[in-house]
């Protein structure tokens, strides 16, 4: 690979990470975002600010490729809307050839936001016992 392609590709992910860390709350989001896809209702009541708020860092996430809608297929047994997830703002978009309902809700990491989370995001919430140890053998802490 070129010397300058390569270049190009790492500057656009240091442009994503760049977004990622300009605010606490991008952090926050993303944090929450890799155990599983939530709803933004969800996150705004887990972090603590508003849920425009929440929007606002949601769109510039979504706009840098960080983040992007849940999509999910429903097995066939669920045939009715009734029977569809009880989650205030489920999409229903269609049943496809084999029967299965297609919905999506909620956000989930990108395939760049999951190496973000774990190069980065993860690294910041490390608790003291987790960190690698620099002390040598025999050492007193």
């Amino acid at each position: 690979m070129p010397k300058k392609r390569k270049q190009d590709e790492r500057k656009k992910i240091f442009e994503k990470v760049g977004l990622a860390f300009r605010n606490p709350v991008r952090v926050e989001i993303i944090k929450e975002l890799y155990e599983s896809p939530q709803r933004p209702i969800d996150l705004s009541k887990k972090i603590g600010v508003p849920k425009q708020q929440i929007n606002y860092h949601l769109q510039s996430l979504k706009k840098g490729g960080i983040i992007q809608i849940h999509r999910e297929i429903l097995p066939e047994e669920t045939p009715k809307p009734e029977d569809l997830p009880d989650m205030r703002g489920v999409r229903v978009n269609g049943v496809d050839e084999g029967g299965e309902i297609q919905v999506s809700y909620g956000v989930e990491l990108t395939i760049n936001g999951k190496k973000i989370a774990n190069n980065f995001v993860k690294q910041l919430y490390l608790s003291e016992e987790e960190e690698p140890s620099t002390k040598k053998k025999g050492e007193k802490k």
